[in-house]
């Protein structure tokens, strides 16, 4: 049963939108993604900060027909630095390859911290603590939107908040979600 529990979770993949992926422009397109440190996570006085271990998630997320494809990237788990009471500092240095045929400006990776703690019979509890918007491209076909370094903020909350009707153009209702960029 574990053998087929495994081979389930190695090849899980949600399909595009249809009509996504018939929108798709010319050819697939590889990027790289670094995230290197969060800042500012608030330590609580009851808390240890060597017990606390956060986790990063990257999937692809269509937002014109809000929608979840792709497979979810899960880093390793990290530790905080920091001490109790003050604002704790996770180094991850975590690098992520991916390709895609659907270069959009819709498409866009939403990047989630994800608190981890494990319960007294060995299992992991995951705890969503926030997420960004990071817009891979532009409107044009086959360009990359950020190249560079930058700062993505986190909104509090889940990804799944994404997915409710209202919430129709996450990138243009919300103004201050993408990327900030360091020009060098």
């Amino acid at each position: 049963m574990s053998d087929w529990k495994d081979a389930f979770l190695r090849t899980r993949v949600i399909p595009p939108h249809s009509q996504t992926a018939r929108q798709a422009p010319g050819s697939p397109q590889a990027l790289q993604l670094v995230f290197r440190q969060i800042d500012g996570l608030h330590v609580k006085q009851s808390e240890s900060p060597a017990s606390l271990q956060y986790q990063l998630r990257v999937t692809l997320f269509d937002s014109g027909h809000q929608h979840f494809f792709g497979r979810t990237w899960k880093s390793d788990s990290h530790s905080v630095s920091g001490m109790q009471g003050q604002s704790g500092r996770v180094f991850f240095n975590e690098v992520v390859y991916f390709h895609t045929s659907l270069c959009l400006s819709s498409v866009v990776a939403v990047v989630e911290l994800v608190s981890l703690s494990t319960r007294a019979d060995g299992s992991q509890d995951a705890v969503g603590s926030g997420f960004g918007l990071l817009q891979l491209f532009t409107g044009r076909a086959d360009t990359i939107i950020s190249q560079g370094e930058g700062r993505l903020s986190l909104f509090n909350g889940t990804p799944r908040a994404l997915l409710h009707p209202t919430l129709k153009d996450p990138l243009r209702r919300c103004p201050a979600v993408g990327v900030e960029r360091e020009q060098r």
